[in-house]
């Protein structure tokens, strides 16, 4: 960041928020990297597993969403005042593009991992919705079993 000592205080202030964000979001992407899909070996152990997988990414996808908010909202108030720099004799000029193409680079990054951690989710669901299906079925398959053994009287009763 260039400071100038005729720089707006609040120009000062915002540079300072957009300095954080990549401090920010590198904690977010380790959080995020913790996050492991579930191993099982039968079915109710998969759904509960990935019952808490899908937890985990909607808590790291709601934390990128919400760091997406305050970048885009520090984006447009910076290109309100590139703009009122622009039009005045403001000597902040280089050091706003400087923060601009911070905040692009900090908005791309946090809506790339967004788009990663969707398109987990989405994955997530299908399977989940696989599994429990198939939980169905190997219950009605085992009912079936049940009552088959029952009708030939192989020694279980009701």
């Amino acid at each position: 960041m260039i400071f100038s000592a005729m720089m707006n205080p609040e120009i000062i202030l915002l540079q300072r928020k957009i300095a954080d964000y990549p401090e920010r979001i590198d904690k977010m992407q380790k959080r995020y990297a913790l996050v492991r899909a579930p191993k099982a070996n039968n079915i109710e152990s998969a759904i509960k597993g990935l019952n808490a997988y899908i937890l985990q990414l909607k808590v790291n996808s709601g934390s990128f969403d919400k760091i997406s908010e305050f970048i885009n909202a520090d984006l447009k108030r910076l290109e309100e005042l590139m703009q009122e720099s622009w039009n005045g004799e403001d000597d902040s000029k280089e050091s706003l593009q400087l923060s601009h193409v911070q905040l692009q680079h900090a908005a791309a990054t946090v809506e790339t991992y967004r788009r990663s951690i969707d398109a987990q989710l989405d994955g997530a669901q299908v399977a989940l919705e696989k599994l429990k299906l198939a939980q169905k079925q190997k219950k009605t398959f085992d009912v079936v079993n049940l009552l088959a053994m029952i009708e030939k009287g192989d020694g279980y009763t009701l």
